[in-house]
């Protein structure tokens, strides 16, 4: 294969003009090449020219007035003008010399190195050169070794110092001190800068360059070639460079032995307007390099990748990449949701909910989806993930194709970013037979209320490995986890792919306000002038000990030389254990701290401090789960997360193997995994102090050791208790048992946010509080019949007919019984997964949600229906008649399964063909199923029995079979048997079985007046008087 060159090599062989003739060109043996006339004709001047030539050379070298070469005089520097000749040796240069084959007409030579995006992405950090320039001894050299030993040693960079040791011995070895050599040496350092910053190198430059014209133009070399220029003026007044005097010149200069000394009787011109100035004499070496430092740090010359946030001060998110799925433009969101209506649904529970937020949002950033199996052995093996987010190893995009056991790609991706905690979704048998049914290449996410929220792309299903996942999540043995019991709750699958959200997740709670996008905090923090951020998480009430700690942390920030740094205050916003402070309590207590401000110990100053909630999970995995709390904030800008003793830890439980009732991890794990965690990239950690109560001062701070009587611990046990007693404020002298005088210190909480903790403790009981983030959903309900009240997805939620009647008594068994048509109540529309069912003991017999046995709204946990759900009126499956197997009724009304695919309204009475029933057998129960198809629906003519239904929709009878087989498992509970070899009853036994138990209706209204009717406990006074 022929070879390509960028730099078009030149060959003897290119000469038109000259015909190259081959020995062996004309004949296959060279020896029988015979020269001809033509030839010795044309060869001929040539030898004649050459002898010629010999002859000249002869006789020059016997002539007595031809000069040896040693002899020749020396040349006599004094009378030639070296800046006058190179000035004009550079006005008869090209000032572009391009030799780069591939850059064309107009092009430059970078058309023939490496993409300077790809070298920096691989490099792990930009070029850039900082010209440092400033009197002699005002500390260049000092301050520019400094910081090249801070970059090498403790941030692995390649740096490089150019300064007048190493150049003036080699590259401007034959330069004086002249104003024109000096303007060469600055001429040429600065182009060798421009070479070494273009190669990814940070170039410290230390040279006086006392003219600022040639400063600019060194300036304007690096502009041209795209490469930051950062002029640093080491601004010191020359007496006390006279004091310092490292070399003795200025005591040189003072006794008259130096000349020409600049900045002292030669002039310096001092810069206009530095990026940098350093007033050495007033600041510290570290100091001087740390402001330098700060600046490429804060311009991400430090970072190979581009800075992509809106504030470029501000670090990348993990990965170098702004992840948003959330489609909002309202053309693509209507596509998206065309689409989501004929895809399979999966079924995601409110903490998979808060889990595609994460990820619609980028706080999981790259991360695009839930979790493919490659990338979960990645992060529960390594607790991060390889990343090529540039290509630059071919290994672009790894974590959104389906995971290929059998193939790797010859060099890994060199960017390990921190991923510690699993984010997958589990699904079970049903889902993953839908999804394989459809032959789609895409799936719809649905809510356990039925709204179709994302659209998950590529879905990638593989067996959910649970004992595996909780292992190496967790590190302890602890079957009573609260979220280690959501694993094992969840399917025998996961489903992995990249999603795209239907606009953003709102859960109408009252909070929405606070929950902000990456994006839109990034706002806030600019319209406060932030130049660093740093992040405090929250699970409590803030009292003021955390606000010395925030404040302190701002402290610490601000003597490290940033200026204006920005708390985020980030209460946790997902699934929380059942005994944590509510998400509504915390998010209100926090807005009474903002509100008192700097006025109380226990506020924090609105000016500097930004609240927004952080949509994650909590899922108490200690060490593991807080390098995922600092690592998500990177996403908004955060550079520092505030950490304090057992992060993200918890007390075991009672079925603990090691550690009952103990926390399970021990307390400064956390913070030791979090300073040394791999990934984590420029994020750093500011570590909690312990504070206590100083009774002399009046507020929360580190206690001092000669007087420690004067400092009281207040725990959160002490806080809740005192809460729970309404404890009211203390008397100036405050006492030290807290308990016993039932009073709480006036500086450690800001007063209106004590009364909103009280009134959570004292109630917590009695009101419906907003425990993390769950939708409230309105269902669609039909309006003009009913009338709803309370909070859909609550125990107090109840959907009652209008005017006193009853869904059971009052409506009419058939629509129009010579067809078959009987009126269906819907109780559970289409897609909705929670178990609503007519309460038979309520007065009006309204529509509520099933409970658990714990006292919780039951929802279907199998998978999402793809039917409408709900009963026949006036029907009643009797538990004293027995079929031949000895199973008695469910004492419920008929149950019907409508299959049309059109959504009815819960509530609805709907007019719905028989076309047959299943016979479910329920704890040796009998439980019919009728199936129906409503009228409206694009099929209803055109199917009359089950036969026509498997014509028109394959494998509807089989799919309904298994749910009803199998519905129960995912509860943990055992399969389900089907009556009659599982096939599906006609429609004359359909309407046999409806007339039987309409029968068994009119029998209960007739005696609801006597003892065995009224053991039921029936609401029947809407019977009517001659059923």
């Amino acid at each position: 294969m022929p070879r390509s060159y960028a730099y078009k090599p030149v060959s003897t062989g290119e000469r038109d003009d000259i015909e190259m003739v081959s020995p062996s060109k004309n004949s296959r043996n060279a020896s029988n090449y015979e020269p001809s006339n033509d030839l010795a004709s044309q060869r001929l001047p040539f030898f004649i020219g050459m002898s010629v030539l010999l002859a000249i050379v002869y006789v020059l070298s016997v002539s007595p007035n031809s000069v040896s070469p040693t002899t020749s005089p020396p040349i006599n520097l004094d009378n030639i003008d070296m800046g006058a000749l190179r000035e004009e040796a550079f006005k008869r240069t090209p000032p572009h010399i391009i030799e780069c084959a591939k850059a064309g007409s107009g092009g430059d030579q970078s058309a023939c190195h490496l993409p300077r995006a790809s070298r920096y992405a691989a490099t792990g950090q930009k070029g850039a050169t900082l010209w440092m320039t400033g009197c002699s001894g005002a500390g260049k050299t000092t301050i520019a070794t400094a910081l090249e030993d801070r970059l090498v040693k403790q941030y692995g960079k390649h740096v490089y110092r150019l300064d007048g040791d190493n150049i003036r011995t080699g590259l401007n070895r034959d330069l004086s001190f002249s104003a024109a050599d000096r303007a060469e040496s600055v001429r040429r350092v600065g182009e060798m800068a421009t070479l070494f910053s273009d190669a990814g190198v940070i170039t410290l430059v230390g040279l006086i360059s006392p003219y600022r014209g040639d400063r600019d133009e060194v300036r304007r070399r690096h502009e041209q070639q795209g490469i930051p220029f950062y002029e640093v003026f080491l601004d010191v007044p020359v007496e006390e460079l006279r004091k310092r005097d490292p070399k003795g010149q200025y005591a040189r200069v003072d006794s008259g032995e130096l000349k020409h000394f600049t900045c002292i009787d030669d002039p310096y011109e001092e810069p206009l307007e530095p990026e940098i100035t350093l007033k050495t004499h007033e600041l510290k070496i570290e100091e001087s390099a740390d402001i330098m430092f700060r600046r490429l740090q804060m311009d991400g010359i430090l970072e190979g990748a581009p800075r992509v946030n809106k504030l470029p001060q501000l670090p990348n998110p993990d990965g170098d990449e702004v992840v948003d799925r959330v489609v909002t433009d309202p053309g693509a969101l209507e596509a998206l949701r065309a689409e989501a209506a004929t895809l399979p649904k999966v079924l995601i529970t409110d903490l998979d909910l808060n889990w595609l937020q994460v990820i619609g949002e980028g706080w999981a950033s790259p991360l695009k989806g839930f979790m493919r199996e490659g990338t979960l052995m990645e992060v529960l093996h390594f607790n991060s993930i390889l990343v090529d987010p540039f290509n630059v190893t071919g290994n672009a995009g790894r974590h959104e194709r389906k995971t290929d056991w059998n193939s790797f790609t010859e060099t890994q991706p060199m960017d390990r970013i921190s991923m510690s905690v699993p984010i997958t979704l589990a699904a079970t048998e049903w889902t993953k037979r839908e999804i394989e049914r459809s032959g789609k290449k895409a799936v719809a996410l649905v809510t356990q209320m039925g709204e179709t929220v994302a659209v998950l792309r590529e879905p990638e299903i593989y067996e959910n490995r649970k004992e595996e996942i909780v292992t190496r999540m967790f590190g302890v043995i602890d079957p009573g986890h609260p979220y280690i019991r959501e694993i094992y709750k969840g399917g025998e699958y996961l489903i992995g792919g990249e999603v795209e959200l239907l606009g953003r997740i709102k859960y109408n709670d009252g909070l929405d306000k606070w929950r902000k996008t990456a994006s839109e905090i990034m706002d806030e923090f600019k319209s406060k002038g932030a130049d660093v951020v740093y992040a405090f998480q929250t699970r409590n009430p803030t009292h003021a000990g955390h606000a010395y700690l925030m404040k302190s942390a701002g402290g610490d920030l601000k003597s490290k030389g940033y200026k204006k740094p920005v708390l985020w205050l980030s209460p946790l916003g997902g699934w929380t254990k059942e005994d944590d402070v509510p998400l509504d309590v915390r998010v209100k207590q926090h807005e009474e701290v903002l509100k008192a401000g700097t006025g109380h110990p226990g506020g924090l100053d609105p000016d500097s401090t930004v609240m927004a909630i952080w949509p994650s999970p909590m899922v108490y995995a200690g060490p593991t789960e807080v390098q995922f709390h600092a690592k998500s904030r990177r996403s908004a800008g955060a550079s520092y997360f505030v950490v304090g003793r057992d992060p993200a830890g918890m007390k075991g439980s009672m079925e603990a193997v090691a550690h009952k009732d103990e926390d399970l991890y021990n307390g400064d794990h956390g913070r030791y995994v979090l300073g040394y965690s791999p990934g984590l990239g420029g994020m750093k950690m500011l570590s909690f102090v312990k504070v206590m109560y100083d009774v002399v001062t009046n507020e929360m701070t580190t206690p001092v050791e000669s007087r420690m009587e004067d400092f009281i611990s207040i725990s959160g046990t002490k806080m809740r208790t005192l809460a729970r007693q309404q404890a009211t404020p203390c008397p100036d002298k405050v006492p030290t048992d807290l308990l016993g005088e039932n009073c709480v210190p006036n500086g450690f909480m800001v007063p209106e946010g004590w009364k909103i903790v009280t009134d959570y403790y004292s109630n917590i009981d009695k009101k419906q509080w907003v425990p993390w983030s769950r939708p409230r959903a309105t269902p669609d309900t039909a309006k003009r019949e009913t009338t709803k009240e309370g909070t859909f997805g609550s125990r107090d939620f109840k959907l009652n007919m209008n005017h006193g009647k009853s869904f059971w008594h009052d409506i009419e068994v058939w629509e129009d019984e010579s067809k078959g048509v009987v009126n269906m109540i819907t109780e559970i529309p289409l897609g909705v997964t929670a178990k609503m069912e007519v309460d038979k003991a309520m007065a009006g017999n309204g529509i509520r949600q099933d409970v658990n046995d714990d006292g919780s709204p039951r929802y279907y946990t199998y998978g999402t229906p793809t039917f409408n759900y709900g009963l026949i009126p006036r029907t009643w499956e009797d538990p004293e008649k027995y079929d031949d197997d000895m199973h008695g009724g469910d004492n419920d009304p008929l149950d019907v399964i409508e299959i049309g695919g059109m959504k009815l309204k819960m509530g609805s009475t709907t007019p719905c063909k028989v076309l047959g029933s299943l016979e479910l057998i329920d704890g040796g129960e009998t439980d019919h199923k009728i199936v129906c198809i409503a009228k409206g629906s694009p099929l209803y003519d055109r199917v009359a029995d089950m036969e026509d239904l498997e014509v028109e929709m394959p494998g509807t009878e089989e799919r309904l079979v298994h749910w009803l087989m199998y519905y129960k498992t995912s509860d943990g509970k055992g399969v389900n048997e089907m009556g009659n070899g599982e096939e599906a009853l006609g429609v004359e036994e359909a309407v046999d079985i409806i007339k039987e138990t309409h029968g068994y209706w009119k029998k209960l209204c007739e005696g609801k007046e006597e003892d065995w009717v009224k053991d039921y406990g029936f609401d029947l006074d809407r019977c009517p008087e001659n059923p």
